[in-house]
């Protein structure tokens, strides 16, 4: 089946998985591959308006069906590193909802 989406894939994002926090060091991100994919900003309005949350960057990614975007990993496009908290498969693909590292709890 031919994705009518994928003509809007126009960016490329690196996945990497996050190893184990320690008392002496943060977890080390390893890269596990890249994904072309269709990156669109994501702005929850009513979350902005009652918790002030304009610097909390969220994206909506749409990709191809992989198994290396999933809910705990981090994608990197241009210099900043994002935490995937959604990801969900559709019949032409995949959707997933990444947020600021810095704002990652």
């Amino acid at each position: 089946m031919i994705n009518p989406f994928e003509r809007f894939y126009d960016t490329e994002i690196e996945v990497y998985e996050v190893g184990e926090n320690t008392y002496e060091k943060k977890g080390e991100k390893t890269l596990l591959g890249s994904v072309v994919c269709d990156i669109q900003p994501y702005e929850n309005e009513l979350e902005n308006r009652i918790y002030g949350l304009t610097e909390n960057k969220k994206y909506k990614v749409f990709c191809d069906k992989t198994d290396l975007i999933k809910i705990g990993r981090y994608a990197k496009f241009g210099d900043e590193f994002f935490e995937i908290i959604k990801a969900e498969w559709w019949n032409f693909g995949m959707t997933a909802m990444m947020r600021s590292e810095k704002n990652a709890d």
